[in-house]
């Protein structure tokens, strides 16, 4: 025993030296900036966390994003996160950050990261922040007189306070757009059909023309409700009819409280339309999505329906998610710091619900039944026997919580005791470990001991980069970001996430 505890120190003594500590105190290490950067663009949020307060994440994640002196990847990146990541707030910070150091870049890539005027609204906010830069320069009014006059009279419709701060702000001339600044500018709604049609929702009290004119000017739902003088249920049922996909998955709750629903034929064709194969897939809504309609979705007549159209569409969208084959051991982790919000401190998804849906979708998305590995200071057997019983997605994601203390190294520690070899370690975390040995040290001895071509894929899906392995440590590769194209780097080459970014036209 003594020989062994003598060699086991003198391999732990030729690992590389951990530069940093995470926020429990934890060695942890750096990464390349590159990384660093992608970390904060596709998983950055400005809530509170479970380990920072949002100022101070805030001026973290800023601080990743001045370091890296490569403008050129920092706007691929930023042009990543925002089409492939769907993230949206700290791509426009990054946008912002650009604007300061390369205007050029800034210009290559204004459209493609603020794609409507909420967009150009949040930048004008974070730029007059002073966070980033002074405020407004004429460098950026400028570019946005070019968003002004490629924009559709649809989103001055929908977006209008928006589109009326970039104009007073950017100070157009009216031949720019002459159709929006005068809408906006003077209520003119002469020379557009759209406008024409709003005209008449906005001043007519008849049902029929007012649903004619929805039709007629395919009025979307956030422009009619906020200008009919007064909601009937036709109108409602109208809308119903003209919704795009994700509006209507996002309005369900509206829809039903308006008793939209109370007719059968307009239940049935929501129905329909949520579960349609065709539709889930051009909607590349993520499973969460459905996952958070379905959490939200109140007490109404045919409420219990949508819920099971809901559930049928989320199990439909894991069909996009790619094949996993050997044997797979999912980590997932349930410690009290996945209580985190994603998106905000008002969003109904936690990362415990995340890694609950990740988990499921990676369930069935194995070739071989998987080791499932749920861990906080432990792995927690008590979930493992619930998920094997559950047969879908959503079940095996209502298994799952947040709850104690985290070590990264339990599921590992758990797989060298039980002396199970497999091919794939994926664990989904937020690396913040505290608890028992580190990651790296058991991981390689893993490898040395049970399994030596285990590859590890660690998931993150918060902004804190304190990882628990360097860069030079071949088959531990990190994964970043909370979308569902996320998966797909766990079953193709672990470095095409980078890649994809290098790859990204400008």
């Amino acid at each position: 025993m003594k020989r062994k505890t003598v060699w086991r120190k003198l391999r732990e003594e030729t690992l590389p030296k951990p530069d940093r500590t995470n926020k429990e105190g934890f060695p942890a290490y750096s990464r390349t900036i590159e990384e660093e950067v992608l970390s904060v663009l596709t998983t950055g949020s400005t809530a509170n966390l479970f380990y920072a307060k949002a100022e101070e994440n805030i001026k973290e994640m800023l601080d990743v994003l001045r370091k890296c002196e490569n403008t050129e990847f920092l706007a691929k990146a930023t042009v990543y996160a925002r089409e492939k990541g769907f993230t949206r707030t700290l791509p426009i910070a990054s946008l912002v950050e650009l604007s300061r150091r390369n205007h050029s870049l800034f210009r290559k890539i204004a459209a493609r990261v603020c794609k409507n005027p909420h967009d150009w609204q949040q930048f004008i906010d974070i730029a007059r922040s002073k966070t980033i830069r002074k405020g407004v320069g004429s460098g950026l009014k400028k570019r946005m007189i070019e968003a002004l006059s490629e924009m559709s009279v649809y989103h001055a419709m929908k977006y209008p306070k928006a589109v009326e701060d970039m104009i007073n702000i950017a100070r157009p001339r009216e031949d720019t757009n002459p159709k929006i600044i005068r809408y906006l500018k003077r209520k003119e709604h002469e020379g557009d059909e759209q406008l024409e049609a709003l005209k008449v929702v906005k001043t007519s009290d008849s049902e029929d023309e007012i649903i004619e004119a929805i039709e007629r000017g395919r009025l979307p739902y956030e422009v009619v409700t906020g200008s009919v003088k007064k909601m009937t249920p036709r109108i409602w049922e109208a809308l119903l009819y003209q919704a795009p996909y994700f509006n209507l998955i996002r309005n369900l709750n509206n829809f039903g409280r308006n008793d939209v629903f109370n007719k059968k034929e307009n239940l049935d064709y929501a129905v329909r339309r949520i579960t349609n194969e065709k539709a889930i897939k051009q909607s590349k809504l993520f499973p969460f999505r459905f996952y958070v309609a379905y959490r939200m979705l109140g007490d109404f007549r045919g409420a219990e329906r949508l819920k099971n159209a809901l559930y049928m569409a989320l199990e439909k969208s894991v069909a996009n998610i790619p094949e996993l084959n050997g044997k797979v051991a999912i980590a997932s982790d349930v410690s009290g710091s996945m209580s985190s919000n994603l998106t905000g401190d008002y969003s109904v998804v936690q990362c415990c619900d995340l890694v609950g849906l990740f988990t499921g979708c990676l369930v069935k998305k194995c070739s071989e039944i998987p080791i499932v590995l749920p861990f906080d200071h432990d792995v927690r057997e008590d979930i493992v026997s619930k998920i094997y019983e559950k047969e879908t997605v959503m079940e095996i994601a209502s298994c799952f919580g947040a709850w104690g203390g985290t070590s990264l190294s339990a599921p590992v520690e758990w797989l060298i005791q039980k002396r199970e070899p497999v091919d794939y370690f994926i664990a989904f975390t937020d690396n913040e470990e505290w608890v028992g040995r580190g990651f790296l040290v058991a991981f390689l001895d893993y490898k040395r001991t049970i399994a030596p071509e285990c590859k590890a894929y660690l998931v993150t899906l918060l902004p804190y980069r304190d990882f628990p392995a360097p860069p030079q440590i071949e088959d531990i590769h990190f994964v970043y970001g909370w979308s569902d194209t996320v998966l797909k780097y766990i079953t193709t080459d672990p470095t095409e996430q980078l890649r994809e970014v290098e790859k990204e036209e400008l």
